[in-house]
């Protein structure tokens, strides 16, 4: 155990740092802000949508224009900047922005856009800056997101001070001794009822940040989620959120879930014999039946792209 945990912690040492976490505001964002609950449960079986690359590339084309207009809205300079950082072009996506700050000088979406641009270009210290200034001009946009990125972007830096911190902590400051959990099952034998108090809007910004941002990829968003859901009591969704975790290298997740299916096994005799390899191929089929879903629904948008709807399909 001891040896395979030590590999884990290797391959999610060598993550890149880049990754931030971060959740960017364009026209998409404005139109599904808020999430729910079955947003969530969508976000942890694989049914997050994200447009396609060619998608960007014909939103760039359609949209540029418009910023030479006299009255060019601020809101398409963050759509053609968020098309930017979508294709990986970051430097033009940090000018574009630059250029709207000129023009729409004061905006929070400029420095909530900035903030994610400059966390994924790796300079995590100007992206706290700008991050910072969001909130402030903004506490509650994207129900209140911001100050998660600014959570995990500050772990983030300290976890590349200190490898190990992975085994110490997660980004949200929960306790990770497996042992105290309150899904583990205590002397007794029933479940720990000392739950930590989260805020109210936790599942959906981290679930936020994955489905808007950049976060899909995360083993320590996926682990702090599904941590979160199971202090929420929400198990099952929350072992799907460790099975993500797990595959992108977090050393921890699998233990974390083999605990948590320890109330399943205790009060149903018939899945005494479960293991966690049998549930998490289960959790994979479906995780590849939600990309599946998310493909198809690429495959719709590009279609009427090609009949050149540009407008339904954009929503500008």
């Amino acid at each position: 155990m001891k040896h395979v945990r030590a590999l884990l912690l290797s391959a999610a040492l060598l993550l890149p740092l880049r990754s931030a976490d971060a959740c960017l505001w364009d026209n998409d964002t404005l139109k599904e802000e808020s999430l729910n609950h079955k947003d969530v449960a969508d976000v942890v079986r694989g049914r997050i949508l994200k447009h396609s690359p060619a998608f960007y590339e014909q939103k760039l084309a359609y949209t540029l224009p418009m910023l030479e207009q006299p009255d060019a809205r601020p809101e398409r300079f963050d759509d053609v900047a968020v098309a930017y950082e979508k294709l990986g072009r970051i430097p033009e996506a940090i000018a574009t922005i630059e250029a709207k700050e000129k023009r729409f000088p004061g905006l929070y979406t400029t420095q909530a856009n900035l903030g994610t641009f400059h966390a994924h270009a790796g300079d995590f210290p100007r992206a706290l800056e700008h991050l910072r200034r969001a909130i402030a001009i903004n506490p509650e946009a994207h129900f209140g997101r911001e100050k998660y990125q600014v959570q995990a972007i500050e772990y983030l830096m300290r976890l590349k001070e200190d490898p190990t911190l992975v085994q110490k902590e997660e980004f949200l400051g929960l306790s990770i001794d497996a042992r105290e959990a309150s899904f583990v099952l205590n002397e007794k034998r029933k479940l720990r009822s000392s739950a930590p108090t989260l805020p109210k809007d936790v599942l959906e910004g981290l679930a936020g940040m994955i489905r808007f941002g950049s976060g899909e990829k995360s083993p320590h968003l996926w682990f702090s989620l599904g941590n979160a859901l199971a202090w929420h009591g929400h198990k099952h969704l929350a072992l799907r959120a460790l099975r993500r975790a797990e595959l992108n290298g977090h050393p921890l997740a699998a233990e974390y879930a083999d605990l948590l299916m320890s109330p399943v096994r205790e009060y149903n005799p018939d899945n005494e014999d479960l293991s966690w390899q049998d549930v998490a191929a289960k959790f994979d089929a479906e995780w590849k039946q939600g990309q599946a879903w998310v493909a198809q629904q690429q495959r719709k948008e590009e279609a009427l792209l090609a009949k050149g709807k540009k407008k339904q399909v954009f929503g500008y």
